[in-house]
């Protein structure tokens, strides 16, 4: 890789991570993780090697078992990190009518992919982020989260649960890797992208009234937050709505 700086995103095939990645890519050498969409990552890199040689790599994973993150964290290497971009996430509706087996198991489930992940793979990488802090002054993690971090959305309890321990996790690390000089902060997106499930948890009416600006946003609106999360060099355990106003219509 031949920029100075680099940075690893998970979920980074799709939807808002390759937004993120786009957005990332003018400064920084990327490292593409994909779980499932291998084929959508693979034609990321080549773009983005297309257009500077050797500035981007594909990593695979399954974030919900813990070898496969410490494989993932072995493949990134021992290069200093700059960067830790937490986009990948587990979303679905939770049936609190099941049984009590199936309805912890889906908790766990939620916190497996949304919180243990990512705790485990920020300080699996503790190490290379606190080498590129001290070689640069700086370096970043920031957490992809959800409005519904604040405020349980109807049916999606467990996931909704799973962002605000989430939001706590941001906190946390925030304080604990602030003397290595890594800064923590989280990005609390409303809807700028429908689910791709055939459900969906709210109106396209009940979502842009609910906002002060009166429409949805998109992933350029993430990416954004997060590039400006990227170089705020005195921001740190902080969450920041990208909700278009939404936090004003409770």
């Amino acid at each position: 890789m031949t920029s100075t700086r680099s940075a690893l995103i998970t979920g980074a095939a799709r939807r808002v991570g390759a937004e993120i990645a786009r957005r990332l890519h003018a400064d920084y050498d990327l490292l593409l993780h994909a779980r499932a969409s291998r084929n959508e990552a693979e034609a990321a890199a080549a773009r983005f090697n297309a257009r500077r040689a050797g500035s981007a790599r594909l990593i695979g994973g399954e974030l919900a078992d813990e070898a496969s993150r410490a494989a993932l964290c072995a493949a990134v290497g021992s290069a200093p990190l700059d960067l830790l971009v937490l986009n990948a996430s587990r979303y679905g509706r939770s049936d609190l009518d099941a049984t009590p087996a199936a309805r912890n198991a889906d908790l766990r489930a939620f916190l497996e992919v949304n919180v243990v992940a990512s705790w485990d793979l920020a300080l699996r990488l503790r190490p290379l982020l606190a080498a590129a802090a001290r070689a640069n002054g700086d370096a970043a993690i920031v957490l992809i989260l959800d409005v519904y971090a604040q405020r349980p959305l109807p049916g999606y309890e467990a996931y909704s649960i799973s962002r605000a321990a989430g939001a706590m996790l941001v906190q946390a690390l925030a304080r604990a890797l602030g003397p290595a000089g890594i800064r923590v902060n989280g990005v609390a997106p409303g809807t700028v992208l429908w689910a791709e499930t055939p459900e969906r948890a709210e109106t396209a009416d009940a979502l842009t009234s609910g906002t002060a600006l009166g429409r949805i946003g998109s992933p350029a609106d993430v990416a954004q937050a997060v590039r400006y999360l990227a170089d705020a060099h005195y921001v740190t355990g902080s969450v920041l709505p990208v909700d278009g106003g939404r936090g004003t219509h409770i």
